[in-house]
């Protein structure tokens, strides 16, 4: 499954495997902000700019809306499920952050100053970032079992993948990868991506192994290969918007042409 948010409430539904269209869900949110499917495709999350900022739960089958949580003060920006699909981690212009227990809806977890989180692959652990440091929460518990201050130039979570003992960073307008269990930068590994100064990658996520980082700059989707320090990208595509598949077999990037396009192609682009 694909799911993607546009404009006017509106979020689209894909089968990839089959190539087709399922239904779109008019969620009523506005500007959607972010989307993101439970892992066992059956659920998906929407959240954007209206209805209170509400975050809705949706029943991917029928389009049914399951629930309405509005505990949020300005915009979704944030939406992850973890790997099991119990937890979805929430989080806020603001900088309200939140994990609920999808069954319940309930919280679990409520933190202020976040403005982003990552889930283990395993779905052992949480990574947070606020302004003074990167948290590691244990999703047993909820305890914070780790800190490491954040260090000059303001770096910003953007993925993460313990089993490689690794995090990337957006900081100075560029991606640093940095050694999870020590937080220095792994060395060998320069700043090969593009230097951008229009603000975090929307997009950015690990392989399954920790080898590959996928991620969204300057209007390109872009493949950073670790194990050669090399990067390959795909054409301009003027959006932010990109997605991995869980089992890795399946990359997608929204394209949104120039306004000086005389033919207008925005749509979905998969690899």
């Amino acid at each position: 499954m694909l799911a993607a948010g546009k404009d006017f409430g509106r979020v689209v539904l894909w089968d990839v495997q089959e190539r087709e269209f399922l239904r779109a869900l008019e969620t009523g949110q506005g500007i959607v902000s972010a989307v993101a499917l439970r892992p066992d495709g059956k659920t998906v999350a929407t959240g954007g700019s209206s209805d209170h900022f509400s975050v809705k739960l949706w029943d991917v089958a029928t389009g049914k809306l399951l629930k309405v949580l509005k505990e949020d003060q300005d915009f979704i920006q944030c939406l992850v499920f973890d790997l099991t699909g119990k937890w979805l981690a929430v989080a806020d212009h603001t900088g309200k952050a939140y994990v609920l227990d999808v069954v319940s809806g309930a919280p679990v977890l409520r933190l202020t100053d976040t403005h982003v989180a990552r889930f283990s692959r395993g779905g052992s652990m949480l990574m947070t970032a606020d302004q003074k440091e990167f948290s590691i929460w244990s999703t047993t518990d909820w305890s914070k079992t780790r800190v490491m201050p954040r260090w000059q130039g303001f770096p910003t979570l953007i993925a993460l993948n313990t089993a490689a003992d690794r995090f990337a960073v957006y900081q100075s307008w560029g991606v640093r990868l940095i050694r999870l269990s020590t937080a220095e930068a792994i060395e060998g590994l320069t700043d090969v991506l593009p230097k951008t100064s229009t603000g975090k990658p929307n997009f950015a996520e690990f392989s399954a192994d920790g080898s590959l980082l996928y991620a969204t700059v300057a209007g390109r989707l872009w493949v950073w290969d670790t194990s050669t320090n090399k990067v390959c990208s795909t054409p301009v595509m003027y959006s932010g918007g990109g997605a991995l598949s869980t089992d890795n077999r399946w990359l997608a990037g929204s394209k949104d042409d120039s306004v000086f396009s005389t033919k207008r192609t925005d749509g979905g682009l998969g690899y």
